[in-house]
């Protein structure tokens, strides 16, 4: 098996002696040429690489300096971070104001069209109302609340409007139930002296029963302290400047709004309010004042003491797609006129009843509602009737809200009686 390979260490020999016949063919001249070409090749070999290497040995210098600087810029940028994140830190504690300030307000636009039976026939526009609230929480446990009124868009000498300071109160929560606060303050007193965004309530203008008897808006300049108990129930206490009356006797024009006003006799006021059964609110406050015209500088008024009850309920309760509400509410004065001209005025009363109801729909809340109301009160005369209205809201956001609403008031003593309706638009944000 092994025959058919035997040629080959024949042409291995033939090929050897070939290779050995040539290379005796070289003379040493030639060879020692081939050297000297061999050695000038392995110097140009050895030139190019000690270039390369000098090149590299650059570009590594060039890489080390260049890496130093990226490593001294990302320690600059380190440094920066930090002193970012450090303002950042003492940002989220406290120390910048403007994370712990707040700005909100509303504004109501009024359009009037009343007729009074054989007198006179009243239709305006009246943007009544532009507020602002700038709010402050200096830490955990004291706050800032403070708004800024302009009334009827323009102010100053010859206009009717005017610019008011309504609250600018201080709170220190002295334990999670427990508050004090003093400054300029609403008065604990109605629903809706304390809350009156428009809204919160129906009808374009606010009820007469409040605006009249309690009256509504009201502020002083006072100390209140109060207290939230477990079980729904709070009470609120008030000494603060008192009302100011003249001899027309009339409340509403007895508030002084804080302005360089008499301040010699004090006004104290005691609320109870309970919350602890679901969709029930139910508040009564008792107010009096031992001299009703600071008689201390206005002699010429006789009138002495004034004492006002206030009542009021409040009932939600969801009834089909929506909720159906009633508030009821009773305000009384109880004031010692010594003017036997004037004993009209001794008592002045107001309550009312309303009814309504509010659904949501595809294009925002509705809400339709009826209101009877009783007025009796004195300025410059005796004024009593009855209020009889009906309209409704629409609630184009939760916070934006169009009004109409029809009314018609019976005024007892025969001035004249009072029918027409409203137009508003209203809005709140904070």
């Amino acid at each position: 098996m092994f025959s058919k390979y035997r040629p080959l260490p024949g042409l291995c020999l033939l090929a050897l002696s070939v290779f050995s016949t040539h290379a005796h063919a070289l003379t040493v001249d030639e060879l020692a040429l081939q050297f000297e070409s061999y050695k000038k090749q392995q110097a140009l070999e050895f030139e190019k690489i000690r270039s390369e290497n000098q090149a590299l040995v650059a570009q590594n210098k060039t890489l080390k300096k260049a890496l130093k600087n990226t490593q001294a810029q990302v320690e600059n940028n380190a440094a920066a971070f930090e002193t970012v994140a450090d303002a950042f830190a003492e940002s989220d504690s406290g120390s910048n104001w403007t994370n712990d300030t707040s700005i909100g307000g509303y504004g109501e636009l009024h359009y009037t069209n009343l007729n009074t039976d054989g007198s006179s026939h009243e239709e305006s526009v009246d943007f009544h109302r532009y507020v602002l609230f700038f709010n402050h929480e200096f830490n955990d446990k004291l706050r800032l609340f403070s708004e800024l009124e302009l009334e009827h868009s323009l102010a100053g000498d010859g206009k009717k409007g005017e610019i008011e300071l309504e609250q600018a109160w201080l709170q220190y929560d002295v334990t999670h139930n427990a508050a004090v606060r003093a400054g300029i303050l609403l008065m604990p007193v109605g629903i809706l002296n304390e809350i009156h965004e428009p809204d919160t309530f129906y009808g374009v203008d606010r009820n007469l029963v409040e605006t009249k008897i309690i009256p509504a808006t009201w502020w002083e300049a006072g100390l209140a302290g109060q207290y939230q108990f477990d079980n729904g129930l709070q009470v609120d206490a008030m000494i603060s400047s008192g009302l100011d009356m003249s001899d027309n006797f009339y409340i509403r024009g007895a508030r002084q709004k804080v302005s360089k006003q008499e301040a010699n006799d004090p006004l104290f006021a005691l609320r109870l309010k309970y919350t602890g059964i679901t969709g029930l609110r139910l508040s009564g406050t008792i107010m009096h004042q031992t001299d009703m015209a600071q008689s201390s500088v206005n002699n010429a008024v006789e009138v002495g003491s004034g004492t006002l009850v206030e009542t009021h309920a409040i009932y939600n309760r969801h009834i089909g797609p929506g909720t159906f509400t009633t508030k009821a509410l009773f305000s009384q004065w109880f004031i010692d006129i010594n003017d036997a001209s004037k004993q009209g005025a001794d008592n002045q009363t107001g309550y009312f009843l309303e009814p309504s109801y509010r659904m949501p729909t595809p294009y925002g809340d509705v809400g339709v509602y009826g209101r009877y109301s009783y007025l009796d009160y004195y300025n410059n005369g005796a004024f009593e009737y009855d209020v009889w209205e009906g309209g409704l809201n629409w609630w184009i956001d939760k916070n934006v809200v169009v009004k109409a609403d029809w009314q018609y008031q019976n005024k007892r003593n025969g001035l004249g009686d009072k029918r027409g309706f409203n137009l508003g638009l209203g809005y709140q944000f904070y």
